[in-house]
């Protein structure tokens, strides 16, 4: 019991919890900038000037949540 801190918290589910949070608020920060990049790139693949690709079409939203859960981990490594 050595790893248990005198005041019974554990510090590593503590370092862990911490991660958690500072995750989900760079995932709430980003997602915003990934959407409106999947909202321009749409737009400019709607009017040819950008090629959409051979990716299948998912809506803004799920493209956006995709992009962002993709990079985000790298920020962990």
């Amino acid at each position: 019991m050595a790893s248990i801190e005198m005041n019974g918290s554990h510090p590593h589910r503590d370092r862990r919890r911490a991660e958690q949070r500072e995750y989900r608020l760079i995932c709430v920060a980003a997602y915003p900038l990934f959407l409106a990049a999947m909202i321009v790139q749409r737009a400019l693949a709607l009017f040819g000037l950008v090629d959409a690709g051979p990716t299948p079409r998912r809506n803004v939203f799920s493209a956006a949540r995709a992009a962002t859960a993709s990079c985000i981990p790298f920020a962990f490594r």
